[in-house]
């Protein structure tokens, strides 16, 4: 019995000896599991605290690192943000620096890309142009253009109106003479006679006279536009096209403000001398045309026309000229009046210098108060013989401090009663 009662105590300090130990582990790994959570939770509040790197905004480098891309939505993206620069400012030295490559690359768009594609490429070729302005790097853009500009009138009519312009602008910007000039007019001259969609017609009379409001008539090929009359005045009489008619009206007001109207003509030796070739001419485009064309056309009309732009009289004495700014005009959009402020080629091509003044936006700091000392060490015995003509006498150091300051004063005054650039009057052109 004694020995039964010794083998239950002892299993029962067993029992309890390892409860205790099972006790221990449980606490033990309670214990470890909330150290693993309190870690968890201390990375994910470190994670939490992290700083993501803010988005930089994109420059005009990166959109033509992304002209690279294959996918053609970031390409139209990439041109159609270049085009908002290059309408927004005129970046000269950007361009300068790119002119090749961005051609390059908008002739990929051309070959590769989407509607939306070719017509920005398009367009961003000659806003190229015109930001380069006259120059061996515009001369460069042009003699490109013209190996693609064609096959694109060729394969792509339905975006010929725009290669159309695209060709002009280049060329009236990049050629440097008539000869390069008449090149061009000549590609226009066969798409005139090949293609019969009046908006492309359109496009193409219209590229065709601004191109020959840059040369004079002296220097007009005497045998490359022989019938032009006799297809304006068709297209006159059909009057099939709004558009058509005005781009027909322009073009004989640029040909007959240039003189050599026999170099137009297929049958100029019919008529006695050239009064009676323009008489005949208006005649029959008479019926067709509006009043207020057909006194552009007799000549009847005021041609001095004048219109302000960043509180800048601009005077144009020709037709020609009106020609070109109202084409430039359009071409360029919203850019218009940037353009006219800053680009120098446009200033030359229409001897327009807009004021440089001062914007309100500017702080002009003045100080509250100023003072010319002027200190001289002279011995003791000769200062009474020097002091005038040390601070009295108009041509001492004194003097001329003084009226430096006074100098400074005036323009400080002049700078702050200059206002900022604007335009009081847009150029609005008739429609013929």
């Amino acid at each position: 019995m004694q020995e039964k009662y010794h083998q239950q105590k002892s299993k029962a300090h067993t029992i309890v000896r390892n409860k205790r130990s099972s006790v221990k582990n449980s606490t033990t790994m309670t214990d470890s599991d909330c150290t693993e959570f309190e870690i968890t939770k201390s990375r994910k509040r470190c994670q939490k605290l992290i700083k993501r790197p803010i988005a930089r905004s994109k420059t005009v480098c990166d959109y033509l690192e992304e002209l690279y891309k294959k996918k053609g939505s970031i390409r139209e993206d990439a041109l159609g943000k270049l085009i908002i620069e290059f309408k927004k400012a005129v970046r000269y030295e950007f361009a300068q620096n790119i002119c090749v490559t961005l051609t390059h690359r908008c002739e990929n768009s051309l070959k590769r890309g989407s509607a939306l594609e070719i017509d920005l490429a398009l367009q961003l070729i000659g806003l190229l142009a015109i930001t380069l302005g006259a120059g061996d790097h515009a001369h460069e853009i042009y003699e490109y253009s013209l190996e693609f500009l064609p096959q694109v009138l060729k394969s792509k009519s339905s975006h010929s109106a725009k290669a159309l312009e695209c060709l002009a602008i280049v060329t009236l910007i990049g050629a440097k003479n008539t000869d390069e000039t008449e090149r061009s007019m000549e590609i226009i001259w066969k798409i005139m006679n090949e293609d019969t969609k009046p908006n492309v017609v359109a496009a193409a009379i219209s590229a065709w006279s601004l191109l020959l409001s840059e040369i004079n008539g002296w220097c007009v090929n005497h045998k490359k536009w022989k019938g032009l009359f006799s297809y304006l005045l068709k297209q006159l009489e059909e009057d099939y096209d709004q558009n058509v008619n005005s781009a027909c009206v322009e073009a004989l007001g640029v040909i007959f403000e240039n003189g050599s109207l026999e170099k137009f003509s297929d049958d100029a030796e019919n008529y006695a001398n050239l009064k009676d070739m323009k008489d005949d001419i208006l005649i029959r485009a008479s019926s067709v045309t509006k009043e207020n064309a057909l006194k552009l056309l007799e000549g009847n009309s005021d041609k001095k026309i004048t219109l302000t732009i960043c509180e800048t009289e601009l005077t144009l004495r020709s037709f020609s000229l009106v020609k070109q700014i109202n084409y430039i005009k359009r071409y360029l959009g919203d850019g218009f009046i940037n353009h006219m402020k800053d680009n120098e080629h446009l200033h030359n091509i229409f001897q327009f210098w807009p004021e440089t003044t001062y914007r309100d936006d500017e702080d002009l700091y003045e100080p509250e108060f100023e003072k010319v000392a002027l200190r001289v060490f002279t011995p003791h015995i000769r200062r009474e013989a020097c002091i005038k003509r040390i601070s009295m006498s108009p041509s001492s150091f004194l003097s001329k401090a003084n009226t430096q300051l006074r100098n400074k004063y005036r323009m400080l005054a002049e700078k702050t009663k200059a206002g900022e650039y604007g335009v009081d009057q847009e150029f609005e052109y008739d429609e013929y």
